[in-house]
């Protein structure tokens, strides 16, 4: 057992560190070579399909290997998958209201929801990484973790994942932000992301949970958060799409998944 104060802190730099640089970086990257938004949305699109077939997999593939027996774990795997999509698309229905909500205002509430929607798979690694630390036999975090080639892999994780919700807040964002308060709106969108790991490892070391459901809620918001790093490259704007565009919109991306989905547990 590691004590908890050491892997908490460990952990809580390990998230926030890779996180900060992923997104100062894009940031950094944006001003040097005033590259078009549309150009950052493909680039995190391409991190997101990875992430979504990652985290599928993390969720067993939302029990497609057990058939059509939709018992209480391939059943909640199931629900809380399009828990997961729906939530993040209600949320992403503030999209639409840019006259009334002001730029500025828009651009954090889509970094937070993209943040928000992101964070839900890091709480499945903070509940998978408290109960190593409170039931592992070594001595350190990185022996724990499976040595150096393991924490490289978490920190390229997070700098990665950490740009797909930096992209998509500054797809929304307004060209006449003042630096200072860009900071600010980015520190909080990186703690809102950050945060679901720390509270996911510090519950699971003192009461492990399976962390599989999470992963499955994780996935479906990955799903939805793909709708907005789509939009841009294309040239869309939040105005073009009304409230009931984008639910169709994202109903339809949802009955595609479940419809393969129902096709391939017949291999099962």
């Amino acid at each position: 057992m590691i004590e908890f104060s050491v892997s908490f802190i460990e952990f809580t730099l390990a998230t926030l560190i890779p996180i900060y640089t992923g997104m100062l970086s894009v940031i950094v990257i944006g001003k040097v070579t005033h590259l078009n938004t549309r150009y950052f949305s493909a680039f995190a699109l391409g991190l997101l399909l990875w992430f979504f077939f990652d985290t599928m997999n993390d969720a067993v593939q939302l029990g497609v290997n057990e058939g059509y027996t939709f018992d209480f774990h391939q059943t909640c795997l199931v629900l809380l998958f399009v828990t997961g999509f729906l939530l993040l698309t209600l949320l992403g229905t503030t999209r639409t209201n840019d006259n009334l909500t002001g730029k500025n205002k828009f651009s954090i509430l889509v970094g937070i929801f993209a943040a928000f929607g992101m964070g839900i798979h890091s709480f499945g690694e903070g509940l998978e990484f408290g109960a190593l630390a409170a039931g592992t036999q070594a001595a350190t975090v990185v022996d724990a973790i499976g040595g150096v080639g393991g924490g490289v892999s978490y920190f390229l994780h997070k700098l990665l994942e950490s740009t797909i919700v930096i992209v998509v807040f500054l797809a929304a964002s307004s060209l006449d932000v003042s630096t200072q308060k860009q900071v600010r709106q980015i520190s909080v969108i990186g703690l809102i992301f950050a945060i679901p790991s720390m509270v996911g490892e510090a519950v699971a070391y003192y009461m492990p949970m399976n962390a599989t459901y999470f992963f499955a809620m994780g996935a479906g918001a990955a799903l939805s958060v793909a709708l907005y790093v789509v939009r841009p490259i294309f040239g869309g704007r939040p105005e073009d799409v009304d409230f009931s565009q984008w639910m169709r919109i994202s109903f339809s991306v949802l009955l595609g998944f479940l419809l393969l989905y129902g096709a391939a547990l017949f291999h099962s």
